[in-house]
């Protein structure tokens, strides 16, 4: 892997992983058309994608640091309380905490299986083909969301005036939905399914905002992605060949998710997720017919 692709991926690392259209399929799927020869599956690649990920969780918890710095003293205060739900905030870290123990059980019995199915560049359409079902998922979720907000007679032209209707936040769910909607992240396993997509489509169908939603998807992502991610660090600190390169990438990267989450969360105060749904329906069928067509 040269520098320049190298940084080329840690920008869709960055963009990829925050904005709803699946970082995993464009890894993938952007080389793949490109012809670059990486080896996915060499320890240098390895290594590289832990430090672009360490990167992404970084920023998000910089970006979220003052909720953060919230959930962690609503935890301290459950210890000293002796009470596990005593305030909004103490709420909203078991609700974290309930979609993160999901995502990472599953996760961690199925990912290697899952990812194997991706190891042969001829099987590469079909991260293109579940893309395609990403982005159609993304525009059912916006429909069925309008649905709901015109079914109890709210106004459905502006996502911002639909919150200020609805006051439904994320500390107003069980323990049981906050669970349901970090469940949701398992389908991102796939390559083609965006981690930030599914999860805010579910937010969505559990009655949050688009702002809302977005929040706490983008929160349930970090201790995901980052312990993911610190769990392979070992392999990051072996390949010291490649170390420079990947830091290089992971700061560019970290940059990157920076700017993409403070850009999404102003843009899900005013508009919807079809927009990203109708990129990936679009850019899944090219890649399906530029991968197809070689294998």
């Amino acid at each position: 892997m040269l520098l320049w692709q190298a940084i080329i991926l840690a920008v869709i690392q960055g963009v990829g992983e925050l904005f709803p259209v699946s970082s995993l399929a464009q890894t993938i799927l952007i080389p793949a058309m490109l012809g670059w020869d990486i080896n996915a599956q060499g320890t240098d690649y390895l290594a590289f994608v832990v430090a672009l990920h360490l990167a992404t969780a970084i920023a998000l918890l910089i970006y979220f640091w003052k909720d953060w710095r919230r959930v962690v003293v609503a935890v301290l205060g459950c210890a000293g309380r002796g009470k596990l739900i005593y305030d909004d905030d103490s709420k909203f870290a078991w609700l974290l905490a309930a979609g993160t123990i999901v995502v990472g059980g599953v996760g961690f019995v199925l990912e290697k299986r899952i990812r194997a199915l991706f190891d042969e560049p001829k099987y590469y359409w079909i991260a293109a083909a579940i893309l395609i079902a990403n982005g159609f998922l993304m525009i059912g979720g916006d429909y069925l969301k309008r649905r709901a907000s015109r079914q109890a007679g709210r106004d459905t032209s502006d996502p911002e005036q639909m919150a200020v209707q609805q006051q439904k936040r994320a500390v107003d769910l069980s323990l049981l939905q906050g669970g349901a909607v970090g469940a949701a992240q398992t389908l991102a396993l796939a390559p083609g399914v965006s981690r930030s997509g599914v999860t805010i489509v579910a937010g969505l169908l559990a009655g949050l905002s688009y702002e809302e939603a977005s929040r706490f998807s983008f929160m349930l992502a970090t201790p995901v992605i980052g312990l993911a991610a610190a769990l392979k660090v070992p392999h990051l600190l072996k390949d010291k060949e490649h170390l420079a390169m990947a830091g290089i990438a992971a700061v560019v990267a970290g940059v990157t998710a920076y700017v993409s989450v403070a850009f999404l969360m102003r843009y899900f105060k005013h508009h919807r997720l079809s927009p990203f749904g109708y990129y990936c329906i679009v850019f899944g069928a090219v890649a399906w017919g530029v991968l197809a067509h070689r294998s």
